[in-house]
Parts: C-alpha cells; structure tokens; sequence
C-alpha cells in the first residue's frame, strides 16, 4: 500500500525527479574526473606480466598519502562505513558527504584499485539527506526513503542500469518488506531520471558489458550452477584470507603517512607486475573477457591473487572506494579461470555465475547480482536459472554458516 496520505511520501515522488537529475549530473562529473586520472595515468589494458609502467608505484603511493592528508584536514574517522554500509543503514550525513566524496574521487584517479560505487553513494545520498534536512518532518522512514532515492539516483547513472539500481538500493536498505513497494517508485524513478541523464551524454550502458557470445542452454547447467556457487565460496574464503593477512601486518604501521605510502607503493608494484589489476577493474574485466583462450590458467591465477590483495591493501592504504566493481572483477576473472581448468563448463555461464555468485554471496542482494550476472555477460533469459542456483548456493553457505561477517562489516 501506498502511503500517499502522507506529505513527505508525495513530496519525495516530485523529489525524486530532483535527485535523479542530481545523480546524474554528479556521475558524469565524478566519471569524467576518474576516468580522466585512469586513462591518462593507466592506459589501456595490458596482459603481459611486468608490462606496466615502474612509474605506478611512486603514483599510487602519492595518492595514498594525499588521500591520509585529506582525510586529515577534514577529520575523516579511520573507520568509516562502505558503500553497502551506508545503503543498510539508510542515511548519510550532509556535512559529510562532500568531503567524502572527494576523497573518494582523488582515490579512483589515483588508482586505487577500487570502484565508483561508493561516491556516488555518498554523494546522492548526501543529497537526499540534505534535502529532507530541509524540511520539517522527523520521521526517520522519510529520512530513509529520502536518502534513498538519493543513492538510487546516482546508481543508476554509472551503473548505467536503473531497475539494477533500484532493486540494489531496495534489497539492501533498511525499508521494512512491507513498505517494499512504496520505497522502490522514487528510488526507480530517480534511477531512470539518472540513467537518461548519464546515458544519453555517454552513451555508456552495463548491458553486455563483458559480453561473451555462444551460450546455449542446457539442463547440466542448473548442476554447473551449484557447483559455480561452491566455488564462489572458495574464492571467498582466498579474499578472506589474503584480507585477515593484510589487516594483521599493515597496521604495524603505526604513522598513518607512513603505512598510506607503503601500502600503496605495493598497489602500484602489483599493478606494475600484473597490469590486469590496476585500477577498479571494468575495463580490464572486459579486456579479459573479449580474449578468453589467450591467457594460461597460471596467468588468470596470479592475476586473481594480486586483485584480491591490491583490493585489500587499497583500503588499508587510507583509499575510499566502493567494492562492487573489485569484487566483479574477481569474480568475473574466477570464472574465467575455472572455464579455462574445466572447458566443459561454458565461458559464458562461469563468468556471468561468478560475476554474480562472489558479491551476491557477502554482500547480501542475492536479486541485484543475478540480474548483474546474466546481464552483463549476456546469457539471456535462458541462463538466469543457473546463474540464480549459483548466486543462492554461494549465499546460503555464505550467511547460514555465518562466514565472512568481518569482511561484511567493511563493505
């Protein structure tokens, strides 16, 4: 049921056209200034081990220590939540959001191997927060609801998707089920508003992103699809791994100067090494993903191990950044991974399984990843079913056995 009776959920369906323009003007401008830094500073993708340029190691290490100044200057916390954590707990404070944001943009153009999702989070959020700080009402369902749509906005602009955007921001907020639908109208409505703005100046859209041609459906692919899920787990328990390890040594580092540049010097030498990992990822996902049979499995294997450690490190380092593009990244070069040891499983259901498995499996918005999966690999109608069995294997394992809750908690 609608709660159209009350004024702030009619003033939020009029705000919401408000925040989708915000959104997406504030995802072409955080777009254009890191994809500026990483195009001009990383280049195009390249495979080859130690093909990077030895200059990224002093860069990335410059960011980093300007990233610890910044948050310096502007009394960021050491801790502060993710991406995930804003959107579960449903608001953003305005004074905050900008210098968030910031941070988070000098981040990405440095190379931190990070994604967009988290300033455009705080950003649209921030905005959403502002604008119910406006008015008079006190109810924290409107100051969700507002902060929201905020989020969703921006989400559908640089996610290029507005039903993904939506449906994310809806699974992971703190809305109450039974208010599902009348939070998702504003959040889609100003995801679409986002989406049209970012889409019609770019052209650039999520859908088929790391397209890969040839599946065809068959009933041993619902099989292949729990297996996918168990395997997803695995790569989980490696990223955990690898992420206890670096958040046991690095805080050795008492100075915050000190461990920022160290830190991610060894971002920057990781990149230098194995140049797929540099940066968020996207572009070298679809690198990967339009040469499979081009690479050694001992090649995508060193590949995923230094993402997953440039990952973790870049948020030791002090870098502010979102998970979501990382962890496809991991995913996605997973599967690529597992069709290159075992080819009976096709390219096309192992990327898009683990694309969609590896997040949907910590980050909790087991729909979002499946529609993300079969999306922007291009399975079709066909292939939601084992990519869902993957997604739903990995997180039930996952949340039942209650796995990984520290790595969630940073998200």
């Amino acid at each position: 049921m609608l709660p159209l009776s009350q004024g702030w959920y009619r003033k939020l369906i009029v705000a919401a056209l408000l925040l989708g323009i915000g959104g997406g003007v504030v995802a072409l401008v955080y777009s254009g200034f890191t994809g500026l830094g990483t195009n001009w500073l990383f280049g195009e993708p390249r495979s080859e081990p130690w093909s990077g340029e030895w200059w990224w190691i002093p860069l990335v290490s410059f960011g980093a220590v300007l990233v610890v100044l910044l948050r310096g200057w502007w009394r960021v916390p050491d801790k502060v939540p993710g991406a995930v954590g804003f959107a579960r707990q449903g608001w953003v404070e305005p004074s905050s959001a900008l210098s968030l944001f910031t941070i988070s943009a000098v981040s990405l153009f440095f190379g931190a191997s990070l994604g967009p999702s988290f300033g455009i989070v705080v950003s649209g959020g921030g905005l959403g927060a502002w604008l119910v700080s406006r008015s008079a009402t006190a109810e924290t369902e409107a100051k969700h609801e507002y902060t929201l749509t905020g989020m969703s906005g921006g989400l559908g602009a640089v996610f290029s998707a507005p039903l993904l955007a939506a449906v994310m921001t809806s699974e992971l907020s703190p809305t109450p089920k039974s208010s599902y639908v009348a939070a998702f109208i504003p959040q889609l409505i100003a995801a679409t508003i986002g989406y049209v703005i970012f889409f019609g100046l770019t052209g650039k859209a999520m859908l088929d992103i790391f397209a890969i041609p040839g599946y065809q459906y068959d009933d041993t692919h619902l099989l292949y699809g729990a297996l996918l899920g168990l395997l997803a787990v695995v790569v989980l328990v490696i990223q955990a791994l690898i992420g206890n390890a670096v958040r046991r040594i690095v805080p050795l580092m008492t100075n915050p100067i000190v461990r920022a540049g160290v830190a991610g010097a060894i971002v920057g030498f990781i990149a230098f090494a194995l140049p797929l990992t540099a940066t968020g990822g996207s572009s070298q996902l679809a690198y990967e993903t339009s040469n499979i049979g081009a690479f050694s499995a001992i090649l995508i294997l060193a590949v995923l191990i230094g993402k997953m450690l440039a990952f973790t490190l870049s948020q030791e380092a002090g870098f502010l950044g979102g998970p979501v593009f990382p962890i496809l990244f991991i995913g996605g070069t997973a599967g690529i991974l597992i069709h290159t040891v075992i080819p009976d499983i096709p390219a096309p259901l192992a990327v898009a399984s683990m694309i969609a498995a590896v997040p949907g499996g910590t980050i909790g918005a087991p729909v979002s990843f499946i529609l993300l999966g079969a999306g922007v690999v291009g399975v079709g109608i066909s292939g939601i079913a084992p990519v869902g069995i993957a997604v739903i294997t990995a997180h039930l394992a996952v949340w039942g056995l209650d796995l990984f809750k520290e790595a969630r908690e940073s998200l």
